[in-house]
């Protein structure tokens, strides 16, 4: 009976019918393509780590992050679409009850129905999103494909079309449960009556909205507020989408940013070139003839030993006494007779260079880097040093056996390439002198930094070095200009596939407000009935919807601007309340000023806040007027505003 009763639904029920299937259909192929994504994203950061643990890095972290929230927004584009068409039927499921129907039976049948409408859609849906997976992956390697060293594959596993289309298929069943559930709490009159007009305790009224679009706009945010619950979902969604774009997109421009200032930029004049030699491998023929090639200007030839030393507590500086050496790094331990056991690196130079880094004037054969981070009065972030050693005194050290007088003290490191680990003292040497210590200790590798005249020389001279350097056939050759033309390229298409990501957040957002606003065209009719019946035209009905979804897709991302501007300036805004908006109202509270009173106070105080602030108010009201007239949003405003979150 139930089984004909469902058959009958389906068959004379064909626009609702369609509507399920375009909707299943959508979500299915993108959660498949999503998950196929995703995949394979996994499987290649899986093949880079040489295991199957994989560390959660920054990119792991934004790919697991972007595959939640769209399998999330997914899920619910499919709940809502069963949800919009089974609710509203709660009415005659009610009058099935009323005949002897129980909710078992009535669950029974619902379930049929998602079976029949879900799964082909399901079905045809993930085939195709593995398709869609599969070209996306081509376009990413083809794209990337000079920015890897290995060979990247689409590879697909059975377990993810069981995932995303068992998902789907679940996701269907618990709405079509959910109704069966209401429906089993009320009784038969309940049911019956179920969607009929309520009755009105109070009319809510929107002056903002009524003051700023006119009555349009009081009518579209009474709709949107009637419809509050209905409509969450696709908000929700678009904002997760607008939130996870932003989010990635400011991660990944923070990171290159952090990677231009912290490598490029800040050791630009500190080498164009670097030639690693493995062992300890000091050349003066091949400094030699480095510093002869044609535009090169000069050339450093360093190596680091490791060594350790006992510093007495009388040695300690004045500062790292009064703060107390074990306040400051707790890895420093006194023994019985007071001193202190530290790490001493020793960098060893050619003469030349540690002569120009000792300075003119000076004979000293040691130079110890003397400074220890204030770890007590200042952050890891922003680090303050004081000196480590009495510079006052005379200070001989005893490093592997042998005293080494220290006659100079800097509190910078040699211009090198690398960052030295700060380990509180290091000491920087000539190879003449390093040689008559007789250490036997050996570095791992000897670094030739290289300059070179002009940027633009880069490849002659490249060229010119590479042929030195065929004698040595253990050797890494790094080139400063290659490196940042390499690193720009990878943020290239690193960002490519953010872009990606977010086209593909957006358009799962886009398609749960289409679900949204279409599942629920069919309840509405009675309402616009009512309003073609005081006078409401053709013309204003497309103005509300029109409306009702410029507040769904821009109201969040303005106002999302309106409360990031007032939390930044509140203080400043303080100054000027309270005043008086178009209404007439009195405004004492920042929280309450709209774009028309932002705009009114950042420009006539426009000394108090930055250019860009006061434009970007400007562009805001400009927007916020356009869609109270009814028009287009310019493609380059909404870009902007969402450039400024």
């Amino acid at each position: 009976m139930w089984n004909a009763y469902s058959r009958s639904f389906l068959r004379h029920n064909k626009t609702g019918n369609r509507f399920v299937l375009v909707i299943s259909f959508l979500a299915s192929m993108m959660l498949s393509m999503v998950s196929g994504l995703f995949y394979n994203l996994w499987a290649d950061q899986v093949n880079q780590a040489g295991s199957s643990q994989v560390e959660f890095t920054p990119v792991v972290i934004a790919y697991i992050a972007v595959f939640t929230i769209a399998s999330i927004a997914l899920i619910m584009m499919i709940h809502h679409a069963f949800a919009a068409t089974m609710t509203t039927r709660i009415h005659q499921l009610g009058i099935l009850q009323s005949v002897g129907a129980t909710p078992r039976q009535i669950k029974s049948a619902l379930v049929n129905e998602v079976v029949v409408l879900s799964l082909p859609a399901s079905i045809v849906g993930n085939l195709i999103g593995i398709g869609l997976s599969w070209a996306i992956m081509a376009f990413i390697i083809s794209s990337t494909a000079n920015l890897r060293d290995y060979t990247l594959t689409f590879t697909y596993h059975p377990m993810v079309f069981v995932g995303s289309f068992g998902f789907s298929m679940l996701t269907a069943a618990v709405s079509a449960w959910i109704p069966a559930r209401k429906l089993s709490r009320m009784t038969p009159l309940e049911a019956i009556h179920y969607g009929n007009e309520p009755v009105i305790k109070r009319v809510r009224r929107y002056r903002i909205s009524s003051a700023i679009f006119g009555v349009y706009g009081e009518l579209a945010r009474k709709s949107l507020f009637a419809r509050r619950k209905a409509m969450r979902i696709g908000t929700m969604s678009i904002l997760l989408a607008v939130f996870a774009c932003i989010s990635i997109l400011n991660m990944l421009g923070v990171s290159g940013l952090s990677t231009q200032r912290t490598y490029f930029d800040r050791y630009k004049n500190n080498w164009d070139f670097l030639v690693t030699v493995e062992g300890d491998t000091y050349s003066e023929e091949l400094l030699g003839d480095i510093r002869n090639t044609e535009d090169v200007t000069g050339c450093i030839v360093h190596r680091i030993v490791n060594t350790s030393t006992q510093i007495p507590g009388d040695y300690l500086s004045d500062d790292v006494q009064k703060l107390g050496l074990s306040n400051l790094n707790s890895s420093f331990t006194a023994n019985e007779a007071g001193a202190y056991n530290t790490k001493v690196p020793i960098i060893i130079m050619d003469d030349a260079s540690f002569a120009a880094y000792r300075g003119d004037g000076s004979d000293a054969n040691v130079v110890a880097v003397n400074i220890i981070w204030d770890s007590v009065n200042s952050e890891r972030t922003d680090r303050q040093y004081v000196p480590f050693l009495n510079s006052s005194k005379e200070i001989t050290l005893n490093v592997n056996g042998a005293d080494i007088p220290v006659a100079a003290f800097a509190d910078a490191m040699p211009i090198l390439r690398e960052e030295m680990t700060q380990y509180a003292l290091t000491l920087v040497m000539s190879e003449s002198y390093y040689a008559t210590l007789g250490f036997n200790l050996t570095a791992e590798e000897t670094i030739y930094t290289v300059k070179m005249t002009d940027e633009s020389k880069n490849d002659v001279v490249e060229e010119r070095l590479q042929a030195l350097l065929t004698a040595y056939p253990d050797y890494a050759f790094e080139g400063r200009v290659q490196e940042l033309a390499d690193e720009m390229q990878i943020q290239q298409g690193l960002r490519m596939i953010i872009y990606l990501f977010a086209g593909i957040l957006t358009c799962i957002g886009l398609a749960n407000i289409f679900a949204s606003t279409l599942g629920q065209i069919h309840q509405r009719k009675r309402e616009f009935a009512r309003y073609f019946a005081v006078g409401l035209t053709p013309k204003g009905a497309a103005k509300i919807l029109a409306w009702e979804a410029a507040i769904v897709l821009l109201f969040p991302v303005l106002e999302r601007y309106r409360m990031s501007f007032i939390g930044q300036n509140e203080t400043e805004l303080v100054r000027h309340l309270p005043i008086s908006n178009s209404n007439g109202d009195r405004i004492t509270d920042p929280c309450d000023l709209e774009f028309g009173s932002l705009y009114y106070i950042v420009s006539s105080a426009s000394k108090s806040f930055q250019p860009m602030d006061v434009e970007a108010i400007r562009m805001c009201r400009k927007m916020r007027n356009l869609l109270a007239h009814n028009k287009m949003v310019p493609y380059a405003d909404i870009h902007t505003l969402l450039s400024l979150q």
